[in-house]
C-alpha cells in the first residue's frame, strides 16, 4: 500500500491582477475621468458586506485634503483602470464632497445620521486579524476588490518582531465579523501552520488567496490507497 499524503493545510485560489485590484491608495475618478481623491478604507457591516468607502478627496499640493465617506454603492470597480480603477458616480459638476454631506446627512433606521451608525460598522483597513481564541494573526493592510465591487481577499501582514515581515492573501470567505464588545472584530481560523504555509502576496502580480483546508477538500486532495 503507497504511503498516504498528508491532507492539505490550506487552499489557494489565484486572483488575477485584471479581475482585482489593490483598495488602499487606489485613484478614484469622476465619471469623465478626471481624478478626484485616492481611497483609504472600506467600511463593512456584521456580514462582511461593504457598506461605506473612505477616500482623501485632494486639495492643491496637499493643501485642503478631506476625508469624507461614501456609499458603497455609489462606486464603479474597473481593474483593467490601471490609472483610476475607482469611479465615484456623481452629477457632472457636483463637487464630491456635496455628494458625501448627503449621504452623511440622510437618516437611518433609527432616525440618526449614517456616522452614527459607526458602532455597526468596521473599518477594515488597519484591523487586526486574530483567531476565536484571541491569539493574533496580523494586521490588515489592504484589501483586493474585484470588478463587481465584492472583497476577495484582505491583504494581512503576519510579521512580528521577530519573525521577517511578509504579508498573504487571506480568502475573504475566510475571514468573519464578530461582535466585541461594542464595536466589531475581524476573525480568522488560520493556523500558524496554515500562515507560514501561504505563498507571499506580491502587489501588483497575481494574488494566491488562501483558506483553512476544509476536511472534504484534504479528503479529495489525498491519493487513492491501494
Amino acid at each position: 500500500m503507497a504511503p498516504t499524503a498528508p491532507p492539505p493545510l490550506i487552499t489557494t485560489r489565484t486572483l488575477a491582477v485584471n479581475d482585482t485590484h489593490a483598495l488602499l491608495d487606489a485613484r478614484v475618478q469622476r465619471p469623465d475621468g478626471h481624478v478626484i481623491g485616492r481611497a483609504i478604507d472600506m467600511f463593512v457591516d456584521a456580514a462582511g458586506k461593504p457598506r461605506e468607502l473612505l477616500v482623501n478627496l485632494a486639495g492643491f499640493m496637499g493643501i485642503g485634503d478631506r476625508k469624507m465617506r461614501f456609499p458603497w454603492t455609489d462606486f464603479k470597480f474597473d481593474a483593467a483602470q490601471k490609472k483610476a480603477p475607482i469611479t465615484l458616480a456623481i452629477p457632472p459638476g457636483e463637487p464630491p464632497a456635496a455628494a458625501s454631506a448627503k449621504h452623511q446627512d440622510k437618516p437611518n433606521a433609527k432616525g440618526a445620521g449614517a456616522a452614527a451608525d459607526d458602532a455597526h460598522l468596521l473599518g477594515v483597513i488597519d484591523a487586526t486579524a486574530e483567531r476565536a481564541n484571541g491569539t493574533r494573526v496580523g494586521r490588515v493592510i489592504d484589501v483586493l476588490i474585484d470588478n463587481r465591487g465584492q472583497p476577495q481577499a484582505a491583504v494581512v501582514d503576519v510579521g512580528s518582531l521577530i519573525h521577517e515581515r511578509r504579508s498573504i492573501a487571506a480568502q475573504w470567505s475566510a475571514l468573519r465579523i464578530v461582535s466585541k464588545g461594542d464595536a466589531f472584530s475581524l476573525q480568522t481560523e488560520l493556523s500558524d501552520a496554515q500562515v507560514n504555509a501561504a505563498p507571499p502576496y506580491t502587489p501588483n502580480e497575481p494574488a494566491r488567496a488562501v483558506a483553512p483546508a476544509s476536511a472534504t477538500a484534504a479528503a479529495s486532495a489525498a491519493p487513492p490507497t491501494r
